[in-house]
């Protein structure tokens, strides 16, 4: 074959050639089928050319190699040739690199091309055009046309020219069926939206639950999501959007457990309206610290809302038929959501109803009874009332604080799957019932629920708590005693967890007394005293304190004050001299021990008080 002579062989028939390349532009146009389009494109090359076999090859530069995708070799010049080229042996590379035809004029001498020179010297074949094509597969590689012929060809600019033009072919006829296939998948996935969203309606309209809706939601997104619910303060999750950092098992159990809290804050954010766009979301999730691209679209119903859908997603936008699922998902979401809602407030309004009536001792202790255990609450069971309430009713009246009341709704039943949490009078009441098979740590309850209140609204609750109400009797006269201490509170500045002790022995009284007259009465009487405490150091408002505290008897209240007898003799006369009080009489003794107390209660809390001075200083 080395010996054989170079010249050109006969010119190409031009008009067969067009014809050729007409039937194969009228193929393209009729046919969706690639693989044959493109083995007729290279059948009508070489059928009026000096060409006597070709090929088009895709290149894939990353993985170094060549693969032939279409071939024609009716002459079995290669009937052996390789389906697969290192580029390193492949003029191919070079073609693309340079962008520009690579002619071998005989193969069976090139030093550059190894792989070619020794399949040429095998199977016959000399001159060897490459050209590249602009065209990119879906996967990125490139494409290149080459043609062989079995004697040496003089390559002119018209053969150039000649290949251009049916590489513009093969061009047309990739981009056609990849536009081709494109459609078909969308129109594949436009039918699968359509029946994923049918199936939805189904569901909806079944009155499915929440959780059929979430499941259904999850298989119609391809992308990880998280769906977060406020009527029951829950999160769901599925999938987890950074498999290689955290698995889907790992994912859901942080997701539902101790994680949740975050995105049940970012549920009650404002977003913006219109089509939602993927943006960053900086969460934390199983101790890790993350950042996530995700699409938030708030769930609502009537203005208020009832969750958020969170749809992950590592792309920066969706597209219109990602968003056509999006809305889908978000309609079948909020209408599961609305009837959950719609549920949980007419129990609600069972609920306060059923506690309008309790606490007020309006209805009949039996149809009381029987109302409370339709709804699943033993009135017979002994229980406590908890109640809480900031400094004015209003507070927790306004629509701001429904969703506080929703998460300590929510904390309670928790801790006390039995609790009852109810809205009444500007107050936050819970019923627990005192259940020996099943501990509460009250306390730590309450610790929660009044650090809760005061990050949302900015201020210490108020907390009461009620003694134990054994029968429906019992709420009407609990309440009002919380009432009254709650009351009580309010006007003494008063937060945290308050008691009737905390007042004294005359609550009732205290509740009855003007706060302004109470204030006149204690400055009357023990006034000065106080105030000649505060400016000298001395503590006679002690002493006679704990003098009344001990029936005015001196010398257990010497020993209590530790002091020497006539020190206390020579205190009380002093009481009497500067002062001019006496403790002759009882009505005179209970008037300053009235006062006593006034003035212990309407004490600043965090006042020092005044410095106690021993042995025989005033």
């Amino acid at each position: 074959m080395q010996n054989a002579p170079q010249h050109s062989p006969r010119a190409p028939d031009h008009p067969s050639l067009f014809r050729s390349l007409g039937d194969v532009a009228s193929l393209i146009n009729a046919s969706n089928d690639l693989d044959a389009t493109l083995r007729h494109l290279l059948e009508a090359v070489c059928s009026e050319t000096p060409w006597a076999a070709g090929g088009i090859m895709s290149v894939d530069v990353q993985q170094g190699y060549a693969q032939v995708i279409a071939r024609h070799d009716p002459s079995h010049i290669g009937a052996s040739m390789n389906d697969r080229w290192l580029l390193a042996e492949s003029p191919s590379g070079l073609a693309l690199a340079r962008n520009e035809p690579i002619i071998i004029r005989d193969a069976t001498k090139s030093r550059l091309f190894p792989g070619y020179r020794r399949e040429a010297i095998e199977h016959g074949y000399r001159t060897v055009v490459i050209l590249p094509m602009t065209y990119r597969e879906p996967n990125g590689h490139r494409i290149v046309l080459s043609v062989r012929s079995r004697e040496i060809v003089a390559v002119n600019p018209s053969d150039i020219a000649l290949l251009q033009f049916v590489v513009h072919l093969g061009e047309i006829a990739m981009k056609k069926a990849q536009s081709f296939s494109e459609e078909q998948a969308f129109g594949a996935r436009l039918r699968s939206a359509l029946a994923s969203h049918g199936s939805l309606l189904d569901l909806v309209l079944a009155d499915g639950s929440v959780e059929a809706a979430a499941e259904k939601t999850a298989s119609m997104l391809p992308n990880p999501l998280l769906i977060v619910d406020l009527t029951s303060r829950r999160v769901r999750a599925e999938r987890s959007p950074v498999p290689a950092l955290i698995d889907d098992a790992a994912w859901r159990e942080a997701i539902e457990g101790d994680d949740a809290q975050q995105f049940l804050d970012l549920a009650g954010r404002n977003f913006p309206a219109g089509r939602q766009d993927a943006r960053d979301l900086d969460i934390s999730v199983g101790g890790h610290q993350l950042k996530v691209r995700a699409i938030a679209c708030p769930l609502s119903v009537d203005g208020e809302r009832v969750g958020v859908l969170i749809v992950f997603s590592r792309t920066s936008d969706f597209s219109d038929l990602d968003q056509l699922l999006l809305d889908s998902a978000r309609f079948g979401l909020s209408v599961q959501m609305m009837r959950s809602y719609v549920a949980h407030t007419a129990e609600a309004r069972s609920l306060e109803d059923l506690f309008a009536d309790l606490l007020d001792g309006k209805s009949a202790p039996d149809e009381i009874a029987a109302r409370a255990r339709r709804l699943g609450i033993e009135l017979v069971m002994p229980a406590h009332m908890m109640v809480f309430c900031l400094s004015q009713d209003g507070k927790l009246s306004g629509t701001g604080s429904v969703e506080l009341r929703r998460t300590i709704a929510h904390s309670v039943l928790r801790s006390h799957e039995r609790a009852t949490t109810v809205f009444r009078a500007g107050s936050i009441v819970i019923r627990y019932p005192l259940d020996r098979r099943k501990s509460t740590n009250v306390d730590a309850l309450t610790r929660r629920l009044m650090e809760e209140m005061r990050t949302a609204m900015g201020e210490t609750p108020i907390v009461v708590q009620s003694g134990i109400c054994r029968r429906p009797a019992d709420y009407a006269s609990a309440w009002r005693e919380c009432r009254r201490i709650r009351d009580l509170a309010r006007r003494f500045d008063r937060s945290g967890i308050v008691t009737a002790r905390d007042f004294g022995p005359f609550p009732v009284l205290m509740s009855a007394v003007d706060t302004g007259e109470m204030r006149n009465f204690v400055e009357n009487l023990i006034g000065a005293v106080a105030k000649h405490d505060e400016a000298h150091g001395t503590c006679y408002i002690k002493t006679l304190s704990i003098f009344l505290d001990h029936g005015c008897r001196s010398q257990a209240c010497a020993d209590a004050l530790s002091l020497h007898v006539t020190t206390l003799r020579y205190r009380l006369t002093r009481l009497r001299d500067l002062f001019g009080l006496r403790m002759d009489t009882p009505e005179q003794r209970f008037a300053l021990q009235l006062a006593l107390q006034f003035q212990r209660i309407m004490v600043p809390r965090g006042a020092s008080a005044p410095s106690e001075v021993s042995g025989s200083s005033a």
